[in-house]
Formats: structure tokens, sequence, C-alpha cells
């Protein structure tokens, strides 16, 4: 489907009022996250082609429409007319914000756009509006969480990760927190919301709290705003040597080059036991890993080990090219940092710098070739067989 830029007229974001409003709301959900995503959404089914969770009964359900169609939804809930579910309270580490009454604190979640127009500001609308309601109801904190491909347009509305991550039935999760108070941050990562952040008395009292709480919430901050030359002096801090010298997948670009592929990735820190991916779940990202080890296992995380990467190595790298489910579960061996790059932003630099584009995609087919004769030759030693015999066997990259 076409994508478009302009939105038409009479476009505005509108709350849902009646139980009329919120079953296109569902059903629109299940249109995006299930046929067009194919996703396995929380709340999803299939008789009635929905998608709806108990918490939208007492959540605030805003989406933006035209008189045509609905192109976007999300889900606002208020800490004081819905408790946070268990598993989001430890989640988000909450107990650290008691300083704070429930009416203090929201959830943004549950947000789809549909084809037709993602990649346009349909989104930043959406939060926008939800954050002047939010500001207007005093609230000071917002949580949300989100896979490690998502990170990157997270961070750029303000959102900022501060506690570790989790895992649900849909896999790794970062949780974020956006402060709607410090107007300063907002500009620092240059939000969208900071001219609407500009309009409302702003106060540091929640920023000061924040930074003394969340110390280590500072450096990851710093990652966002940093320049390519600044986030090159960064990686090669932590691979010990230059990026282009480590990374596979920059093999043959130029210093300048190199940097500006490697300044579309987001840096995210896990910590030893998690996984990263995991059999049979979607996923359209890469990995590529600055600090510490990760095991590949077949099955879960208590499976059989199938290959170990260490600094400057890429994972993840089959899905992220075809879209398949991932073929196996990648496990943190340490404490890690690794670099996500995402299926998107492999294709905006398909659009401004196509050569540059191609000597990476050239880069990852060697890696993959590279890993079909390594799993091959296991193969043949392990069973003792020809290795025509398994030329068709998935790679250990998941």
């Amino acid at each position: 489907m076409a994508k478009v830029s302009k939105m038409p007229k009479g476009t505005s974001v509108r709350i849902a009022q009646n139980d009329i409003d919120r079953l296109r709301i569902y059903r629109f959900r299940y249109s995006v996250l299930v046929d067009e995503l194919h996703d396995d959404p929380p709340g999803r089914d299939d008789e009635s082609m929905t998608v709806h969770e108990p918490v939208d009964d007492t959540s605030t359900l805003l989406y933006l429409a035209s008189d045509d169609e609905i192109m976007g939804t999300l889900r606002l809930t208020y800490g004081m007319a819905t408790p946070i579910p268990p598993a989001l309270y430890k989640g988000y580490d909450l107990k650290n914000f008691n300083d704070f009454a429930d009416s203090d604190l929201s959830l943004t979640s549950a947000w789809a756009v549909s084809a037709r127009w993602r990649g346009t500001p349909a989104l930043s609308v959406l939060f926008a509006a939800a954050y002047k309601m939010s500001k207007e109801r005093n609230i000071r904190f917002d949580f949300c969480h989100c896979a490690p491909a998502q990170l990157a347009p997270y961070q750029r509305l303000g959102y900022r990760r501060y506690t570790s991550n989790f895992s649900d039935e849909t896999g790794l999760r970062v949780p974020m927190v956006m402060l709607l108070d410090d107007v300063r941050h907002l500009k620092r990562v240059r939000s969208p919301l900071f001219r609407i952040a500009c309009k409302y008395e702003a106060s540091s009292a929640t920023a000061v709290w924040f930074s003394r709480k969340f110390p280590e919430a500072n450096q990851a901050t710093a990652l966002v705003e940093m320049d390519e030359d600044n986030f090159w002096v960064y990686l090669t801090q932590q691979l010990h040597e230059p990026p282009h010298s480590s990374i596979p997948l920059l093999n043959g670009l130029t210093n300048e080059e190199a940097k500006k592929v490697i300044a579309v990735g987001t840096v995210l820190t896990c910590s030893a036991g998690e996984a990263l991916i995991r059999q049979g779940e979607l996923g359209n990202e890469m990995f590529i890993l600055l600090s510490g080890a990760v095991e590949v296992r077949a099955g879960n995380e208590k499976g059989r080990p199938i290959a170990q990467f260490d600094c400057g190595d890429i994972f993840g790298e089959v899905a992220f090219l075809s879209e398949v489910e991932r073929s196996a579960t990648v496990v943190a061996l340490s404490d890690i940092k690794v670099l996500v790059v995402t299926q998107n932003m492999l294709c905006k630099l398909m659009k401004t710098m196509p050569e540059i584009a191609c000597k990476v995609q050239f880069n990852l087919s060697l890696v993959l070739c590279e890993r079909l004769a390594s799993s091959t030759d296991t193969l043949s030693i392990e069973h003792g067989v020809a290795k025509e015999d398994f030329a068709s066997e998935s790679t250990t990259a998941a």
C-alpha cells in the first residue's frame, strides 16, 4: 500500500467516547498488529477480529482519524484510575517512585499505526495529543516499554532508559520513562514535543530527583545526544579498536562511511542471563556486540549451545534481512552492550546513501555465507555425512 505524506482534511486526534468508538479501535488494532504485522498481541481474538485487553476498559483511548479512516491509536492509562498490572509494576521498577502519588504517573501503550501512515507524522501527532492531556492532569512520569527495534523513535520523543530490561510473552522489553516537566531534556534530544512543552510551566525538581535516583540513566541520555564523531570515539573505547577494524559489517568502508552507518544504531545494555532473541519470535533487528559475550542456543534459554559470539560479531541478521521467525535463542553470558540496527534504518540508508548501503548488504551476504559454511562443516563432522546433505540447513545466527 502506498504511503502518503499529507493528511486529509478533517484529520484530528479523538477520544473514544462510547463502545462503538472502542470497538472500531479494537478492530483497527487487529488489522494492523495481526493482519499487517503478523504479530500475536495480548488480547487477540481471531473470532471477533479484535485486540482488547481488560485495561482498555478503564483507560483513555486516543485515535487519529479522518472522516474516512483511522490512521493510528494509542492508550493512556492513569495510575489513579487504573492500577498498574503487577508484572509491569515490577518491570517498571515502580517501587522506586514511591516518593510520588499514583496520580503523578501514567502509562502509554497499545499504539498502532496503519501501513499507509507509517513514516508520516501520524504517531508524533498522537503522542503530542497524549502529552498535552497528561500535562493538563499534572502527570510527572509517563512510562512505556518497547522492543529493542523501537528504542530509537522512543528516545527521539523524549523517553529514556533507567532500569533493567524485562521479558514478557512477546520477548525482551526495554522499560522507559518520560519526565514531562523536563523541557531541557526534550530540547537536547530534539523531541517533537519540545515546542508543546514550552507552553507549560516547567520545573527542574522532577529532573533533579530522577538524576539522583537513577544516575545510570544519564549515560544512556548522553549517548542519544552524541554526534557521529563522538559516537565513533565511544564505540572505539567499547571495542578497544576502531569499529571498522572489528565489525565485519563495515569491511571496505572508509572512516567517514563507517561513521554514517554506525550512527544509525542504538546502544542497548543487557544483563547476564537475559535472552535478547528467543526462538520462534518475530523481529527485524540485528545486533552488533560491543562488549561481553552471548551464546546461541537451540530451543529456549536452557537449550543446547550452538555457537558463541564476542565483541564485533553480529547476530540476528537472518530475521533482519527476511523477517522470518528467529531460528534460535541468544542469551547474554555476561553483562553486555549491543548496537541495535533495524530494517528501517537500512532502508533509510538505501534512500540517502545507496552506495554505502550496497557495501553493507554485500558484507551481510558474506557473513551469511561464512556461517552457512561453518554450520555445514559442523553438521558433517557430527553426523559423518557429506556437506551437500546439509546445504539447506539454517545458520546459527538466529
